[in-house]
């Protein structure tokens, strides 16, 4: 019954977040649109004519037939290249077919290729219009090709997979991965465009995915609210530590990503110092909660198989179990954080650049600070969580719901 009235609780706040956010966004899209029909009130009309020849259309298309690539000279580099016919799908130029040229190599000199286009792929082109209609002179360029599919399968064998292993629990973690999928980009993230304060903003989100998943995963019990408060206390150090260390390092957190944020987005002014801790946090959230109820689940075996521990044995042992899922755990952020900053230690260290001086450069900092905070923040949650399960379960007895004093459905005393 709590478990129910918890959840209708949960509901209904996240219900009323999403109807304060829909209306909050249809507001803005009418000033907005107030306020482009004042700027195409000063725009000229050759210049609107010209803008709408030259924009160029996006759509979907399927490759029929595709050619051998070939090499092409541009300059003094070889480009490798790929001629293919499509049919669009989509739009008011569905069923057209129109010949396309695909660009193989990524970079200038080969050494980066892609794969080549096989028939029945599907695509995204680029379509040259003029006067609303197709530029047969124009050039048809494959703009990128549809991983959508493919994606979606692999999330299907995900689900498959859960569901197969973990079955009932299985199906818990499948739910609490799409309300955190939801919540993020739903929630946080719109939220964070609309120029709300980051930091509030991934914090709010990381407690309620917390709070959620765990009573999804284990119910409304000791053992989950001590894992909840294990985690939120985790995440939130691994924030104040990024944020000390983020200004004595002098971090700016305009990376590669920032500045393509930044020049795609004039009209939104993000602090990227406080998207840094947001990216910290969320990074660091799914360690977190796992760190917690392992040691909130221990703890409670410990608990149920003897009784007569007190808050300082139970403190005690998490502490020695914490010990041993750390180690692991730190591994985990570490290795997650040099993969995704691989190509760019090599980048400099081909280069002959000394370790100190990559150390010193702001993207690898940031990444560096950034897994340091993160694991210290998970290393935080194993006592947060351990002291709170001790106080939550400090009596010496715990009483089975069932009475043991029961023999074939009467009554006995059981000695």
């Amino acid at each position: 019954m709590r478990i129910r009235k918890l959840l209708i609780i949960l509901l209904i706040s996240m219900l009323t977040l999403n109807i304060l956010f829909i209306t909050k966004v249809k507001a803005s899209s009418e000033v907005q649109t107030d306020e482009s029909n004042v700027e195409q009130e000063s725009v000229s009309e050759e210049t609107l004519l010209y803008m709408q020849e030259s924009t160029p259309l996006y759509v979907k298309a399927k490759v029929v037939e595709a050619g051998e690539p070939y090499i092409e000279e541009v300059s003094t580099y070889q480009i490798k290249y790929q001629d293919v016919r499509v049919e669009i799908k989509e739009g008011d130029f569905k069923g057209e077919t129109l010949d396309a040229k695909y660009t193989v190599s990524y970079d200038l000199e080969g050494k980066i290729e892609g794969y080549p286009l096989d028939a029945g792929n599907t695509v995204e082109i680029e379509v040259p219009l003029i006067d609303g209609q197709i530029n047969m002179d124009g050039e048809v360029v494959v703009h990128d090709i549809d991983r959508s599919g493919y994606i979606i399968l692999l999330f299907v064998l995900l689900l498959v997979i859960s569901l197969i292993v973990g079955k009932v629990q299985g199906l818990k973690a499948i739910i609490s991965f799409i309300i955190t999928i939801l919540a993020i980009f739903l929630f946080m993230l719109p939220q964070i465009i609309n120029g709300h304060d980051a930091i509030f903003i991934t914090i709010l989100t990381s407690v309620i995915v917390t709070i959620v998943s765990f009573v999804i995963i284990a119910g409304v019990k000791k053992k989950s609210i001590a894992a909840m408060i294990g985690t939120s206390g985790g995440i939130i150090c691994a924030g104040i530590i990024a944020l000390i260390f983020g200004v004595l390092a002098k971090l700016s957190g305009g990376q590669e990503e920032a500045m393509y944020l930044s020049m795609n987005s004039q009209n939104i002014a993000f602090d990227f110092k406080d998207l840094l801790f947001s990216g910290i946090v969320i990074a660091s959230l799914g360690a977190a909660m796992d760190v917690g109820m392992s040691i909130a689940s221990a703890l409670d075996e410990l608990k149920q198989k003897n009784p007569n521990m007190v808050a300082k044995d139970l403190f005690k042992s998490g502490m020695n179990i914490g010990a041993d899922v750390i180690g692991t755990m730190t591994n985990t952020l570490i290795l997650a954080y040099v993969g995704g900053a691989l190509n760019t230690v090599l980048l400099f260290m081909v280069n002959n650049v000394p370790i100190a001086e990559i150390l010193n450069i702001e993207m690898i900092a940031t990444d560096v600070i950034s897994a340091l905070a993160a694991s210290i923040g998970v290393i935080f949650s194993v006592p947060i969580t351990a002291m709170a399960y001790a106080i939550l379960n400090n009596k010496k007895l715990i009483y089975d719901r069932k009475s043991r004093n029961l023999h074939e459905g009467k009554r006995s005393l059981n000695l």
